[in-house]
């Protein structure tokens, strides 16, 4: 989870993906009988994207890519904020909460399994929540101080392994989950 080289983690592949932060050229453009505009533009790895607005007039781009996943760019989300959806060919969802800067906040991964992983990107740490559909809940963080992993149970048990310290702002991070749990 950690890379020495660049800090806690590079977000820029990520952020890079976001296709209303870049100068797109080579767009097609027609406008339909409703006076609708839809843009088409093919990405240097080869995938086919169309531009349009959606009902309340954001700007909206959908990916198709290669391997089958499809990709919604949304220049504002229900936050007034950019996000991508990802919607990868096995089944797996990504959403990619961004900040007004398309800097990476959050992300949301459900698998086609069930289980959910939500991540936090913050200067200087990382903290995830990974809900399984069999083995409870797993607490991650990796900060520059320490990294850590809280794992609840199904059974209400505890283990923790990593530095102290990381362990005890997962501890108050997710209190609400780990509230009297005691820490083995």
């Amino acid at each position: 989870m950690k890379e020495i080289s660049t800090g806690i983690i590079n977000t820029t592949n990520i952020e890079s993906k976001f296709l209303f932060s870049k100068k797109l050229e080579n767009i097609s453009m027609i406008t339909d009988d409703q006076g609708q505009k839809l843009g088409f533009h093919r990405t240097d790895s080869g995938s086919q994207v169309i531009f349009t607005k959606d009902s309340e007039g954001v700007d909206v781009a959908v990916e198709h890519c290669i391997d089958g996943t499809k990709v919604f760019h949304l220049s504002q989300d229900s936050k007034g904020l950019p996000a991508m959806h990802e919607f990868k060919a096995d089944g797996t969802e990504i959403m990619y909460l961004l900040n007004s800067s398309t800097k990476l906040e959050k992300t949301i991964e459900n698998k086609s399994n069930g289980d959910k992983i939500s991540t936090w990107y913050n200067a200087d740490e990382i903290v995830s929540q990974e809900q399984r559909q069999n083995g409870g809940i797993i607490f991650k963080l990796a900060a520059f101080y320490g990294e850590a992993l809280v794992w609840l149970h199904t059974d209400g048990s505890v283990e923790a392994s990593g530095d102290e310290s990381a362990i005890a702002q997962i501890q108050e991070l997710f209190a609400r989950h780990l509230d009297g749990a005691l820490l083995v």
